[in-house]
């Protein structure tokens, strides 16, 4: 717990300094940052080198002087590592402005900009989490480490979200509150995109019936697996209360960050395959991580062409209405 602390604070000191940086406009300052992230990015480096020469046997069996085993967590100590110097290569290579002119002519990113260069650091670091989470344990294992899902754990999670969403776009820092709500595309529904929503709720929700028949078709063990390991993770979530809960802190944590403050820096495309990657504790190439792409490309859209507000209420609508369907078919049961 204390290192899930010191992390966050970690994180959103960083998220304050690009801030502190952009607003001063001191390009000295700027070139500190850079390196600072390209240095804190060769240890990473050598360490994935480590995991990658030491193997899993030897890994296994290190100890510290007390006799604890050093990693107990690694299981495959060579895919940790690769995944660890891939993520310290990304950091190391956007934390240099020429990769970042480079990738500006492809993405809506300011090369100029620390906050811009640090969402790109976290865009990658996103990534290696769920690729670590992948290598390192099975789909039952993955589970039984969530355990049953607590809505507490899910708001506190999702209001994280909100406040680096908040921060990281500079409130009180470079942006007035007004300026971060325009910034980030929160505003009033009209009726209208309240009726188009819907219509997408709907959609959505058949993509993923689709996606889940998919599955079921071309990998019927592994998608009744899952389909088990689903209920189990979410039996605690039986009212209706609950799922709402659920569904509103998930909509709303989420499209914050990865629609209102992630899309406008790094595109569409890359801001709905960062949004897959972070919800594939399934596995990799499954339709369920295809229906997520579709998903956050519609979400991604929605908050382009109208605002980040009908984003949310598609994404808590969706997650709503999933919910109910998951209440009914215990109750049928």
């Amino acid at each position: 717990m204390v290192d899930v602390i010191v992390n966050l604070v970690l994180v959103l000191f960083f998220i304050v300094l690009a801030n502190v940086i952009v607003r001063l406009g001191d390009e000295r300052l700027r070139q500190l940052f850079d390196l600072g992230l390209l240095l804190i990015g060769i240890p990473v480096l050598l360490v994935g080198i480590f995991f990658v020469l030491v193997g899993d046997e030897q890994v296994a069996t290190l100890r510290a002087p007390n006799g604890e085993l050093l990693f107990p967590f690694v299981t495959n100590a060579v895919a940790l590592g690769v995944v660890l110097q891939v993520t310290a290569v990304w950091q190391i290579t956007v934390s240099l402005r020429s990769t970042r002119l480079i990738l500006a002519r492809f993405l809506p990113l300011d090369p100029a900009s620390a906050v811009h260069t640090l969402a790109l650091v976290c865009a990658g670091w996103l990534t290696a989490v769920s690729f670590i989470q992948l290598t390192q344990s099975s789909v039952a294992e993955i589970v039984q480490a969530i355990g049953s899902l607590q809505l507490g754990n899910v708001v506190a999670e999702q209001l994280f979200f909100v406040v680096v969403a908040v921060i990281g776009v500079g409130l009180f820092l470079r942006r007035s509150p007004g300026q971060v709500l325009s910034r980030l595309g929160l505003e009033r529904l009209p009726l209208h995109q309240v009726v188009i929503g819907l219509a997408w709720i709907f959609i959505l929700v058949l993509v993923q019936a689709m996606a889940g028949l998919l599955w079921q078709m071309l990998d019927p063990e592994q998608s009744e697996l899952v389909e088990t390991l689903n209920l189990e993770m979410l039996g605690g979530l039986d009212s209706v209360g609950a799922w709402l809960i659920l569904a509103l802190a998930t909509g709303i944590g989420e499209e914050i960050l990865f629609r209102g403050a992630l899309q406008p820096v790094l595109g569409l495309g890359v801001t709905a395959v960062l949004f897959a990657l972070v919800h594939v504790q399934y596995g990799l190439l499954t339709p369920a991580t295809l229906a997520l792409l579709i998903i956050g490309l519609v979400l991604g859209i929605l908050r382009q062409r109208y605002s980040t507000s009908l984003a949310i209420f598609v994404h808590a609508g969706y997650n709503f209405v999933l919910g109910m369907l998951a209440l009914l078919a215990t109750a049928v049961t």
